[in-house]
């Protein structure tokens, strides 16, 4: 953990006083505008209570900053208010420009036009002062100056929003904190609007314009810590917040390593949105990322007591560094674990066509508990064809213990990630070492497998990981029994043709529990299977159609005798000799 930190004496600031006495500055590595709609609704809600009379006033919450070398306060925290208040108060001017216009183009306003424009322009200039950025003087808000792909830095749109250019919110662009920006000063000029047109006078329109900007600017109050280090602040920063529920780990985890970066804070923020850009910036994936890839590298630890395991360990520049290109090494393979085939790019990421194969099935059954292990064989260099008889052996591990006998996953979980350490730690530095620790650590044993078989029921279903569950259950049951399937032809015809599906060989009621046993399960060419069976001779018709030998095998025993509980026992014992043989 970082050395303890004394915060300072908070200073309690209202609007006004805020954007009057200070400069401020976004810094790059912080993340971009983010409100949407139900957080501006929030803050027109609050700010229409104290309009309304409801509240005298309104705390608009926390700010952290620090002052930097050029005299301007580096925001830590608060940015999403910050922005929010200036593009608030541009639309209040722009709308007081807009009145005072229509004032001065109507002759019958004359006499209502002189004390009018001059509470108008009262407005204006008070909004002119605290934003500020004309004529040679510092705007009060500079937000991320990097160039967007449109070409456009977001400061330099921003600043044209707040000031009055028509074209920034007219103009098309595929930037998200952009496209906030301007949704959030559409629905504040709107709502600002049509609260005026409950106003039936040109004078009584003036004044609740003015009672709506003197409320937020008098009214609503932020209160603001200016650490004297950015490390100090940042340190502030992670104590807010660490245990709030607003931000994701990740979004803490960033802002604790920025913080020890120093001279190299600008490389680490562009490796940081290089790696998050690939998880498509969404804050659950880049917490279970770098979750995964510390239980990799240490251990598992719940999301909760991620950022302060990470914190406590990743505490200078150099571990910092190190995270960083740990992440960077590993997030493409995570990226493809998520999904092995798609897009086209994840299919070939691997060169072993089988490895590939073996994800996909593991990911359509939604396994994901082993992407430790694979993070740490990538890491220590291991071939493909060495990762692919350790993944096997994770799925006789998952198909043993969840599959069959439907143990919990938290020693799964705690089991991958100790064999994930000690991979990562070289302890375990070939496969059949892996393996050995594998079978003496987390295989259940064959009798108990056998077992727990012979009564295993599955709901089964035409889609999701409980189709695909049974799906590879029958498959490699048949192929190993039958011979059903030969060298790829069990994943290219179930998995990647997907050209089988489930059918129930008895639905009837009175079978009970029966009813779901794996002996009440086959797989049928879809083509053989349009439709439900009235009877069980109708599906013999069909089955004997089938190019499976466990279907034919099956279709002799509906013909020679009744099918019920003790036939589909012995169906799913006779099943269960090829258990061991398989996983």
């Amino acid at each position: 953990m970082n050395a303890f930190v004394e915060i300072p004496q908070p200073s309690r600031f209202r609007i006004n006083e805020l954007f009057h006495d200070n400069k401020f500055i976004v810094p790059l590595y912080q993340r971009n505008y983010a409100w949407e709609t139900n957080e501006i609704e929030d803050f027109w809600s609050d700010l229409e209570d104290i309009v309304n009379g409801k509240r005298n006033n309104h705390f608009f919450g926390q700010i952290v900053t620090y002052r930097n070398n050029d005299n301007e306060q580096e925001i830590i925290d608060g940015q999403q208010r910050l922005t929010t208040s200036t593009i608030f108060m541009a639309v209040i001017r722009d709308i007081a420009n807009e009145i005072y216009t229509d004032l001065s183009k109507n002759p019958a306003n004359a006499l209502d036009a002189e004390e009018s424009g001059d509470e108008l322009r009262d407005i204006r200039n008070q909004v002119k002062k605290s934003i500020r950025g004309e004529k040679g003087d510092a705007s009060s808000l500079t937000v991320q100056q990097h160039v967007d792909d449109d070409g456009e830095s977001l400061q330099t749109f921003f600043f044209n929003l707040t000031h009055s250019n028509s074209n920034a919110l007219t103009t098309k662009t595929n930037s998200e904190p952009k496209k906030n920006m301007q949704k959030a000063y559409r629905d504040m000029y709107s709502w600002i609007l049509k609260s005026l047109k409950l106003e039936k006078t040109l004078s009584g329109r003036i004044n609740k314009l003015k009672l709506t900007f003197e409320s937020f600017f008098e009214d609503f109050y932020i209160v603001m810590i200016s650490a004297p280090s950015r490390r100090d602040a940042f340190t502030i920063f992670e104590t807010l917040n660490s245990r709030g529920k607003d931000l994701k780990a990740s979004d803490i985890i960033k802002n604790h390593v920025m913080s020890l970066m120093s001279d190299d804070l600008e490389q680490a923020n562009q490796t940081w949105t290089s790696i998050t850009s690939k998880l498509d910036n969404d804050s659950n994936r880049i917490t279970r990322f770098i979750r995964t890839y510390w239980a990799s590298k240490k251990r598992i630890v719940s999301e909760a007591k991620l950022y302060r395991e990470i914190s406590s360990e990743v505490d200078n520049i150099n571990s910092a560094k190190h995270f960083l290109t740990d992440l960077e090494k590993l997030v493409d393979l995570y990226t493809v674990l998520e999904s092995p085939t798609q897009p086209k790019a994840h299919a070939r990421y691997f060169n072993n066509e089988t490895l590939t194969q073996q994800l996909d099935i593991l990911n359509r059954m939604r396994v994901l508990l082993y992407y430790p292990i694979v993070l740490s064989l990538q890491y220590t260099q291991f071939s493909e064809d060495k990762i692919l008889k350790i993944v096997r052996k994770v799925t006789s591990v998952f198909i043993r213990h969840r599959t069959i006998m439907n143990q919990g996953t938290n020693k799964l979980e705690s089991g991958f990630s100790d064999v994930a350490q000690k991979i990562w730690t070289l302890q375990l530095r070939n496969v059949d070492d892996i393996n050995n620790y594998i079978n003496e650590h987390l295989i259940p044993s064959d009798d108990q497998i056998k077992t727990n078989f012979n009564a295993l029921a599955k709901d089964g279903g035409q889609r999701g990981a409980k189709k695909w569950t049974l799906v590879y259950l029958l498959a490699e049951l048949y192929d190993a029994t039958f011979d059903d399937f030969g060298n790829n032809d069990l994943y290219l015809k179930a998995f990647n043709d997907d050209n089988y599906r489930l059918v129930q060989i008895s639905t009837d009621q009175n079978l009970g529990d029966y009813q779901n046993y794996i002996g009440n399960w086959t797989i049928l060419e879809k083509n053989l299977s349009e439709k439900e069976y009235a009877s069980v001779s109708e599906l013999t018709v069909a089955l004997l159609k089938s190019d499976l030998n466990a279907n034919h095998v099956l279709a002799k025993q509906l013909e020679n005798g009744i099918w019920n509980s003790d036939a589909i026992k012995t169906r799913q014992n006779t099943l269960s000799n090829s258990l061991t043989v398989i996983w």
